[in-house]
């Protein structure tokens, strides 16, 4: 059963579900700020899971109860005490009942030593929110001064930027134009393909962060090359410590029952080190690809595309690694999914 806070654009009738993540002192906050006065976010609901830590300027809040806090401008924040499955529950119900007011999304922001994946795996996997709630993307905030050190340090900051959808880079004005440029490649390098955008405190914000459209990879014609990264490899001596990327295409057609058991193979043997896994691939017998997301050892069911990119027909599969050895992991993968060297 839905309520009347469900999206009544597209197909997808579910609530829209985008997480905000960041290292500490990367700026989320004060993003978070903008966003909720943004008509794109006009009642959403707005989750902290830390509210003692978040520092929202006391003048944007201002308290209802012991639960839902109302933002200035008819937002909602709700602060988490029973677990990220009890609040999105409890706040569906709420509005359902009429005991708040409809939301049509749920922003949720972590806490700066959060990453992302856990938010993702309830979202899937938890058949209530499942059915109700649905993924829209994780914007990753950097701190544009100390980034590049942090992705080399802070297993936190790789984790957040190899799992994030769109990259914002802040305090930009704190760098030089030479260090800026620096500090994107190494966005990049950490998550080949992931959009990045520079938003200054003095600019409006960056229409991606609205997140009104589908992922590109979600859309027939989609950009996946650029969201693979393919256009992205590091040359040796660029890549920054431990965080490396990796792509293996699939040229043999793989079965879906082959592709599953050998991805589980591989994310058994390097769980750990895998910050991210997207890729494209067509099954045998299937006439449209499929996008596939991976992190750790979750491997999220395939989603079908409408059509296969305009001039590509190659599957293939970008890895995120840190700490792992790219060539070993390659060879572990071709050997799992029963490709050649």
């Amino acid at each position: 059963m839905q309520n009347s806070s469900v999206q009544d654009s597209g197909a997808d009738r579910r609530i829209g579900v985008v997480v905000l993540t960041g290292f500490l002192g990367s700026g989320k906050t004060t993003l978070l700020n903008r966003l909720v006065k943004d008509p794109a976010y006009a009642g959403a609901a707005v989750i902290v899971n830390e509210f003692g830590a978040v520092g929202v300027d006391h003048h944007l809040l201002r308290y209802a109860d012991a639960r839902v806090v109302l933002l200035e401008g008819g937002c909602i924040c709700c602060t988490v005490s029973g677990g990220l499955v009890d609040t999105l529950r409890d706040l569906f119900m709420m509005a359902l009942r009429r005991q708040i007011k409809p939301f049509r999304r749920v922003l949720i922001e972590t806490t700066g030593l959060a990453t992302p994946a856990a938010i993702l795996f309830t979202l899937r996997h938890e058949h209530f929110l499942a059915e109700r709630y649905v993924h829209q993307g994780t914007i990753t905030v950097v701190d544009a001064v100390h980034v590049a050190a942090q992705l080399r340090a802070q297993p936190e900051a790789a984790r957040q930027v190899a799992q994030a959808d769109l990259i914002v880079c802040a305090k930009s004005d704190l760098v030089a134009a030479g260090a800026l440029a620096g500090t994107l490649d190494a966005v990049a390098q950490a998550n080949p393909g992931a959009a990045v955008c520079v938003q200054r405190q003095d600019a409006p914000l960056d229409s991606r962060l609205l997140m009104r459209d589908s992922l590109p990879v979600r859309a027939a014609g989609g950009q996946w090359g650029s969201w693979l990264g393919t256009h992205r490899r590091a040359p040796p001596g660029e890549r920054h410590g431990p965080v490396q990327q990796m792509v293996v295409d699939l040229p043999v057609p793989i079965s879906r029952a082959v592709f599953l058991t050998g991805m589980a193979q591989v994310q058994d043997a390097y769980h750990q080190g895998l910050l991210r896994i997207k890729g494209l691939v067509g099954f045998q017998g299937e006439s449209v690809p499929c996008a596939v997301h991976g992190v750790h050892r979750d491997l999220y069911p395939p989603e079908p595309l409408a059509a296969w990119p305009d001039g590509e027909r190659q599957s293939r599969l970008v890895f995120i690694l840190r700490g792992l050895d790219p060539a070993a992991v390659a060879e572990a993968v071709r050997r799992a999914l029963r490709q050649p060297a």
